[in-house]
C-alpha cells in the first residue's frame, strides 16, 4: 500500500500510516477501532503503521476499557495515546524504558527502565506521581494486580544481576514481599486474574508460578532457551510463553503440562503473545516480522502476516475491537484488522 504522511494532534506530530493519501483526510479525531480502520480503507488482514517511537519499541498495552493505549521503548520515553491514536502524554525518562502497564482504572501507568527505576504517571497529565529504585539493574517488566493495588516488577543483566521480583504497592511503591528464586534476567511478570498468583518468565529458561500470599513458587519448564513473556488466559486456567527457542507454549495451570503451540522452523526467537478477551484466540509475534493468531482451542494457525521488515517485540489484543496491536524494532506501531477469529468483525 502507498503511504501518507500527515499531521495530527496538538503537537503536530509526524505521522506515517499504510494508508492510501485519499484516506488521509479521514484520520484526525476518528475513534479508536474498527470504525477507523475500515474509514480510512484498511481492508481486513491488513496492517495501519502509527509512528510515535525514535527506537525500539519494547511494550504494547491497552486500558481495559480500551481508552487508553500505552507504549514504551529505547528512545528513553513511553507515550500515551487516546482514543483517536493521538499522543497525549510522553513520559520522558534517563534510560530505555523496557515496559510499561496501565492500571485497571486507567488512572495511572507504572514504567519500569534500564537505569533499575519504577515511576508511577498520571494517565491524563503524563505527571510523574512517585520514583522508586529498588531494582539494581534493569527493569525488564512491569504490571499491574487486577485490583491495582499492586505493583510487581522484575529485571536483570545477561549474567543474571538482580533478578529478584519485588511486589510494590501501587500507591508509593515501596516493596513488601521480594520473590527470590531465578538464576537469570526476568524478562516477563504478569498476575493472574484473581491476582493470586504471578508469573515470571526468565533467561535461565523456566517459569515461575508465585502464590502471592505466601511468596512459594512452582516452575514450569519445558523451554530450552530464554523465555521472554508469559501471560495468562481471562479465566486464569492457561498460561502462554515465548521463547529465544522459537516456540510458543501453552501451559495447563491444572496439571502443570506445558504444550507446544508453534515452533519457528528456523527456531528465531518468538518475543510477546496475548489472549483475545474470551481466550479463544492467541497472537504471537517474534524475530521475522510476522503476526500469528491461532485458536487455542483445537491449535488451528487462522492468520499470518508479515507486517514489519524487522523484529516484533510486543503484542496485544484492542478491547473491544477486532485489532492486534503489534510493535518492536523499528519504533513503528502496528494496528491489524483481524479477519478471522471470534474478535473479527462481520
Amino acid at each position: 500500500m502507498d503511504s501518507a504522511t500527515i499531521l495530527v494532534g496538538p503537537q503536530a506530530k509526524v505521522y506515517t500510516p499504510m494508508v492510501k493519501p485519499t484516506c488521509a483526510r479521514y484520520l484526525t479525531g476518528v475513534a479508536l477501532g474498527i470504525a477507523f480502520l475500515a474509514s480510512i480503507g484498511v481492508a481486513k488482514g491488513e496492517a495501519w503503521r502509527l509512528e510515535g517511537h525514535d527506537e525500539y519499541v519494547f511494550m504494547v498495552g491497552f486500558s481495559p476499557d480500551g481508552r487508553w493505549m500505552v507504549t514504551s521503548a529505547g528512545d528513553n520515553r513511553a507515550i500515551v495515546w487516546q482514543a483517536a491514536w493521538r499522543p497525549v502524554a510522553t513520559l520522558e525518562h534517563e534510560a530505555s524504558v523496557y515496559s510499561v502497564a496501565i492500571s485497571p482504572d486507567g488512572r495511572r501507568v507504572v514504567t519500569g527502565s534500564g537505569d533499575g527505576r519504577t515511576a508511577l504517571w498520571d494517565t491524563q497529565s503524563g505527571m510523574k506521581l512517585v520514583e522508586s529504585k529498588h531494582h539494581r539493574d534493569a527493569v525488564y517488566c512491569v504490571a499491574f494486580s487486577p485490583d491495582g493495588q499492586w505493583v510487581a516488577s522484575a529485571g536483570g543483566r545477561a549474567d543474571g544481576g538482580d533478578a529478584v521480583c519485588r511486589i510494590c504497592r501501587a500507591s508509593d511503591l515501596q516493596t513488601v514481599r521480594e520473590l527470590s528464586g531465578h538464576e537469570r534476567q526476568v524478562y516477563g511478570v504478569v498476575f493472574s486474574p484473581d491476582g493470586k498468583l504471578l508469573a515470571t518468565s526468565s533467561g535461565d529458561k523456566t517459569i515461575r508460578l508465585w502464590d502471592v500470599g505466601s511468596g512459594q513458587s512452582t516452575i514450569l519448564a519445558g523451554h530450552t532457551s530464554d523465555v521472554y513473556r508469559c501471560n495468562f488466559s481471562p479465566d486464569g486456567k492457561q498460561l502462554a510463553s515465548t521463547s529465544q527457542d522459537g516456540s510458543v507454549r501453552i501451559w495447563n495451570l491444572v496439571n502443570g503440562q506445558g504444550k507446544v503451540l508453534y515452533q519457528n522452523e528456523r527456531r528465531s526467537p518468538c518475543y510477546g503473545a496475548a489472549y483475545s478477551a474470551d481466550g479463544r484466540c492467541l497472537a504471537a509475534v517474534g524475530d521475522d516480522g510476522r503476526v500469528r493468531i491461532w485458536s487455542v482451542g483445537d491449535g488451528r494457525l487462522l492468520y499470518e502476516k508479515k507486517i514489519a521488515t524487522k523484529a516484533l517485540y510486543t503484542a496485544a489484543f484492542v478491547p473491544n475491537n477486532p485489532c492486534v496491536a503489534a510493535a518492536g524494532e523499528d519504533g513503528a506501531i502496528y494496528l491489524v484488522r483481524l479477519p478471522v477469529g471470534p474478535e473479527a468483525d462481520e
